[in-house]
């Protein structure tokens, strides 16, 4: 959930005020936020507190001005939707790293998370715009190299030359980005617009935000080049900056809505889908919960009841619980006043598989046993088994190599002196805290859920899809069992899992 602020000083926007990692108290105010330990956005770990950071937001005279006010090439036509949804399927490249697609700016072409927790399109500047190492890692965006692009403020006003300009800054689970603006020809997927796919239904002009400065954690590290926010156009500076706003208002698409699958495993392919969903990657037909609150932008939901195993806890009983579904957050994050108490609860039932060797080695956390986690959504439930809510521990070895760990629980308060059991497979929950509205009682749907379920986002009924991913083979059966009967095995063969991050122990 980042965070955004603008310049001049009167027209400050914060877009979404995103935890800056998993510890510590997390501060909703604009322009601040609070900097936390392990974060899952973008699918890395947060370093530990550092402070509270400050989005700057401020006017700044302009790099670069556009030559003459005359338009840049042709406008867009008009072309038919297609008649069926586009699947995109995404890539990997390191084990700790978010899964990223293609796409094309101005007959530029780029790599992008598809984030439903943000809502601009970000990639970094040209050179002479971004000096640091960070976007010299990556492939920059250069608009005198488009001829479809407008330098301008994010009211879609033009730059003249020389002239202070608009600028946003972003904070980011682990870092923050700041940029300008520009308008241009964004396509899906890494095309080559041409006279012939100018027309094509996976073209839109649009306003995009290219990286002047980018934090090299983590930017520096990450393959990808940027980030391609999904959130209701709502969240956005503006309309113009919603990519998936912008597909549907212009007619580009067969049908208002796009459908997320997360691999299982190397022997599975991540997939986005615009204009429908995939029916073979979910098993049966979606539930659809409507999404509550849309006008603040988040793809979110209420929580009507909270169930560990056949247990009913007090915590969402008034009503308050809600949860955002993020594509971009790697974790389970749950209320701060919840975490402890709760971890504590799926500890205690938490055993390794049974194949696991007596010093940790073998381990496959998602064969893990213990209580299956139930979240009531309107008539559906969600439920993770001990497989999707765990990660093996790790220990550090004097090479710097890791090695499998087993840890025992620290007893607790009134506990008699046997020691706890030693295991190597441990829940991993991110504590955040939001006041109000979005919080306090705020949960973020990420890795773990969006792997277990195929999601698909509907745009017009501002509902959220939900039905069992279909892993290992065809689609089968029913969709996702409702309330009263959702329960069900760990989903997924027994082969090497894409992006399960193991918790290091030291």
């Amino acid at each position: 959930m980042p965070m955004v602020a603008i310049a001049p000083p009167a027209r400050i926007v914060q877009e979404w005020l995103r935890p800056r990692g998993g510890g510590g108290n997390t501060t909703a105010r604009l322009q601040s936020e609070a900097r936390g330990r392990p974060a899952g956005r973008h699918g890395r770990r947060a370093p530990r507190p550092a402070g509270r950071g400050r989005a700057a937001a401020r006017r700044r005279p302009a790099r670069r001005g556009l030559r003459g006010d005359a338009p840049r090439g042709p406008l867009l036509r008009a072309a038919a939707p297609p008649a069926g949804p586009r699947h995109l399927g995404l890539e990997h490249r390191l084990p700790e790293e978010r899964d990223f697609g293609g796409l094309s700016i101005g007959k530029q072409e780029f790599t992008v998370v598809f984030d439903t927790g943000s809502a601009h399109l970000i990639v970094p500047s040209l050179p002479q715009g971004c000096l640091s190492d960070t976007c010299r890692a990556h492939r920059q965006y250069d608009p005198a190299a488009s001829s479809h692009a407008l330098e301008i403020d994010h009211d879609g006003s033009r730059v003249l030359p020389g002239a202070p300009r608009d600028q946003i800054s972003i904070a980011f689970g682990t870092g923050e980005v700041t940029g300008v603006f520009a308008q241009d020809r964004m396509c899906l997927g890494v095309v080559e617009p041409t006279e012939d796919t100018e027309t094509a239904a996976y073209c839109v002009d649009m306003r995009i935000v290219h990286a002047t400065e980018m934090s090299p954690e983590p930017f520096n590290s990450f393959t990808f080049d940027g980030i391609l926010g999904l959130s209701l156009d709502s969240l956005a500076l503006a309309p113009e900056f919603s990519v998936f706003g912008m597909m549907v208002r212009e007619g580009r698409l067969a049908r208002p809505s796009f459908g997320v699958f997360l691999a299982e495993g190397d022997e599975e392919t991540s997939e986005i889908s615009f204009g429908g969903h995939d029916p073979a990657k979910v098993r049966g037909e979606p539930a659809f919960v409507p999404v509550f609150g849309p006008e603040h932008g988040h793809w979110q939901v209420q929580i009507t009841a909270l169930r560990l195993g056949n247990q009913t806890l007090d915590f969402c009983s008034d009503g308050q619980c809600r949860a955002v579904v993020d594509s971009g957050t790697s974790l389970l994050a749950v209320p701060q006043a919840l975490e402890n108490d709760l971890a504590v609860m799926l500890e205690d039932s938490l055993r390794d598989p049974l194949e696991a060797g007596p010093d940790g080695s073998g381990v496959d956390c998602r064969l893990a046993q213990g209580m299956p986690l139930h979240f009531d959504i309107d008539g559906f439930t969600i439920t993770l088994e001990p497989g999707d809510y765990t990660r093996q521990a790790l220990r550090m070895s004097e090479d710097g190599t890791t090695v499998p760990a087993l840890v025992s629980r620290e007893p607790s308060v009134g506990e008699d002196g046997a020691e706890p059991l030693a295991r190597s497979c441990w829940p991993t929950l991110m504590p955040i805290d939001f006041p109000e509205p979005l919080g306090p009682k705020l949960f973020i749907w990420g890795e773990p859920v969006l792997r277990r379920y195929y999601t698909v986002y509907d745009w017009h009924t501002q509902s959220i899809g939900f039905g069992r991913a279909a892993h290992g083979g065809p689609p089968e059966g029913a969709s996702a069992a409702p309330a009263a009967e959702a329960s069900g095995a760990v989903a997924g063969p027994a082969a090497r899992a894409r992006g399960r991050r193991p918790l290091l122990v030291v």
